[in-house]
């Protein structure tokens, strides 16, 4: 039973945990070694899954919670995330593609000048798509302090491309 669930459950969850992972740490390996970490945590609790009312929540506090143990004990150095994030599609043409990376590249440079919650609530919100009452008890926030996160952190980045780009404010 345990086995099945594990696989059925929480499995699929390793690529959205390998990137909230990486969003932190920004490195590849060491996101990898995140996610399977918290795969063998999460693993070693599996009497306690029934408890857990929100299984994905967890598996996200678990992965934050591993990531800033490794955050405390090394220096933060930053890396691109081209390795993390492939962006390709067959319906667009190369320029839209060429387009596309080059707005998502804007965009993580303005998200890396962020202070880390901000960074961290835009990133569960947008790219993961959870809403503000998952992402506060992942991150072990307020609602409150989610919104105000996510809301300055989106000022933030719309001033710095505007700033950039003044064309872009549509």
């Amino acid at each position: 039973m345990s086995l099945e669930v594990f696989k059925q459950g929480i499995l699929p969850m390793k690529d959205k945990l390998f990137r909230f992972a990486f969003r932190l740490l920004r490195n590849v390996e060491e996101a990898e070694d995140v996610v399977q970490d918290a795969m063998v945590k999460i693993w070693s609790k599996r009497e306690e899954w029934e408890k857990w009312q929100n299984m994905e929540g967890y598996c996200m506090t678990i992965t934050r919670h591993i990531c800033l143990d490794r955050l405390r004990n090394r220096r933060m150095a930053p890396m691109s995330e081209d390795n993390a994030l492939n962006i390709s599609s067959s319906e667009k043409d190369p320029e839209e593609k060429m387009m596309d990376r080059e707005m998502l590249n804007r965009i993580r440079r303005c998200m890396n000048t962020l202070p880390a919650p901000q960074q961290w609530v835009i990133h569960l919100r947008e790219m993961e798509g959870f809403s503000y009452n998952e992402i506060a008890g992942i991150l072990e926030m307020s609602l409150e302090q989610v919104k105000v996160n996510l809301f300055r952190g989106r000022n933030a980045i719309k001033k710095l491309i505007n700033k950039e780009e003044p064309s872009w404010n549509t």
